[in-house]
């Protein structure tokens, strides 16, 4: 008999608490004259039935004028806002192949730039790069669009602009007999398309896939009149793996 009432407690108490939950979650409420009303229950009395609409709108209802009280069953998507001002910061992986085999460059990039309202952002950026044994920086415009304003939102990218060496290749030595290297920058494109999840304050995270080019023209300069002898101009192609993080 303890054992039925202590049951009969714990069932009563699950009961109560389910009800509830269904009393705050949203309800539509069909008046008799067949108008609807979407909102919150916050109190149902026997005469009366007290509905909060919107924040903090709370309307009370007289229970005789109510025909039919039913879940809303709509789900509302959730919209991010991505519109404004904003500091990309990505790291990259540069795949690709060269006469001594795979190779896997690092690239490092800091741009910024302003989104519109229809999903478009353009602006500018710059970074390092290692391509081989140089190393440029480039400077580019940078467009995007997302697709969804939701949180989660694939996107593409566009850059293009030029990028500068910094550093010369080997055979400084060559210097004494009469001539020295050096390398010089170019042409740079990347394209490419992931996925950027919205996280806290607006910030987010993302992540993609893309390809990038870089042209870069290779010297070797006479000592002495500065006329060059050689010119070789290398095209590098390479598969790009991009982690970045967005601050808004």
């Amino acid at each position: 008999m303890y054992g039925t009432r202590i049951t009969a407690a714990i069932v009563l108490f699950f009961l109560t608490f389910t009800l509830n939950a269904q009393n705050r979650s949203k309800q539509t409420i069909v008046l008799n004259n067949g108008s609807r009303l979407t909102g919150t229950v916050l109190a149902d009395s026997s005469g009366y039935l007290k509905l909060r609409i919107t924040a903090p709108q709370v309307l009370t209802l007289e229970k005789s004028g109510i025909a039919l009280i039913k879940p809303d069953l709509r789900t509302e998507k959730p919209v991010t806002d991505r519109h404004g001002y904003s500091i990309r910061l990505s790291a990259s992986v540069l795949a690709g192949r060269n006469l001594d085999g795979n190779i896997r460059d690092l690239s490092i990039h800091l741009s910024n730039g302003y989104q519109f309202r229809n999903g478009i952002c353009a602006g500018f950026g710059s970074g390092i790069e290692k391509f081989d044994e140089v190393s440029v920086l480039p400077v580019y415009a940078d467009l995007r669009y997302h697709l969804l304003k939701s949180r989660l939102s694939p996107f593409f990218w566009v850059k293009g602009g030029i990028s500068f060496t910094y550093d010369d290749l080997g055979d400084r030595q060559n210097y004494y007999y009469g001539y020295y290297s050096e390398s010089k920058g170019g042409f740079m494109f990347n394209t490419g398309a992931g996925i950027e999840l919205a996280s806290w304050r607006r910030n987010a995270v993302n992540m993609g896939v893309g390809y990038r080019y870089q042209k870069i023209t290779f010297r070797q300069v006479n000592r002495w009149n500065e006329e060059v002898i050689n010119e070789l101009v290398s095209s590098f192609n390479r598969i790009e793996l991009q982690f970045g993080l967005v601050f808004r």
